[in-house]
């Protein structure tokens, strides 16, 4: 009786077991209306996630697109500009500054060296300088008493000495003479950053005539239009030029003249560019010298009558 029990529970549990096996393996057996089901909600979870990236279009099947989009550049990669600007005070000084600061203040990696000819440095103009948020440097030279030569030539070689100094080497650079009454076109920097020894371009409303320029022929400069050109090897004015900041160490001392001959007269660029360059070394710029990107304007006197002592507080 007691054997007939235990072969009954032994069933049982058979059973039961094998009840449970078939109900385990029909509930992960899934019908094709089930799974058409989970494909569905998979594909519409999967479209939504699609929505969320932007598709990056392939430029050579759209080049519109990246039309304006030019490369980024690290800064250190692109040549620095130094810009060379002798000063001195008179009531248009402020207004001629801050005329040039407006333009060069858009030039990337541009530092201004003003050089002011007196025994010191202006205040006024030094807090209008840090003002601008330029990078700059401002030094005073005052015009050497047995000094005969072209106006700005000691704040020249002032800066000139500066660089010398303070440049660091094997970073590339090119100098460039800017006066503070000149008007200048942006597209100028971006051209002459990259000269490798000399560069040149027309200067407008110079030498006694709508400009002053270069003559290229075949890529190469084979002359000059302006004024002397008889005795001047380089007949273009200060504006008119940049150089390599290796230069003036391949050259050293590559300084203005200060003293000149009595008969002579306005040959200051001529004489600083014989030391180092032959017109062979010429590389033409503003689309082969037939582009003005800088005139020689001059800032008109002011219609000054009297000096009122009620306005001495203000400085213009």
């Amino acid at each position: 009786m007691v054997k007939s029990n235990i072969n009954s529970n032994i069933w049982n549990f058979l059973c039961l077991l094998l009840l449970f096996t078939i109900l385990s393996v029909l509930l992960t057996v899934e019908s094709p209306k089930d799974l058409n089901t989970k494909k569905t909600i998979h594909s519409k979870m999967l479209s939504r996630q699609l929505k969320t990236f932007v598709e990056i279009p392939n430029p050579t099947q759209q080049p519109e697109l990246f039309e304006n989009n030019k490369p980024r550049i690290k800064q250190k990669e692109i040549p620095l500009i130094y810009a060379i600007t002798p000063t001195y005070y008179r009531l248009t000084q402020m207004a001629d500054l801050t005329r040039m600061a407006n333009t060069l203040r858009q030039v990337r990696r541009l530092h201004w060296i003003v050089v002011e000819d007196w025994t010191s440095t202006n205040h006024h103009i030094h807090e209008f300088l840090l003002f601008t948020n330029m990078s700059f440097t401002y030094i005073s030279q005052a015009t050497r008493a047995s000094t005969n030569a072209s106006k700005g030539n000691d704040q020249k070689n002032a800066a000139i000495q500066w660089i010398t100094r303070n440049h660091h080497w094997g970073e590339q650079a090119v100098v460039y003479f800017a006066d503070d009454d000149n008007a200048y076109d942006l597209r100028l920097f971006e051209e002459m950053r990259y000269t490798q020894k000399l560069s040149m371009w027309p200067v407008g409303l110079r030498g006694g005539m709508k400009a002053e320029t270069p003559i290229v022929e075949d890529g190469k400069v084979t002359g000059f239009i302006g004024w002397a050109t008889k005795y001047r090897m380089f007949a273009i004015d200060m504006a008119g030029f940049a150089v390599n900041v290796s230069v003036l160490w391949d050259y050293h001392p590559m300084l203005f003249e200060t003293q000149m001959p009595a008969y002579t007269c306005c040959t200051a660029e001529t004489k600083f560019l014989e030391q180092c360059c032959t017109i062979e070394d010429i590389e033409p710029m503003a689309d082969n010298c037939t582009k003005v990107y800088v005139w020689h304007t001059k800032t008109g006197k002011p219609n000054y009558v009297k000096d009122d002592s009620r306005l001495d507080h203000i400085y213009v």
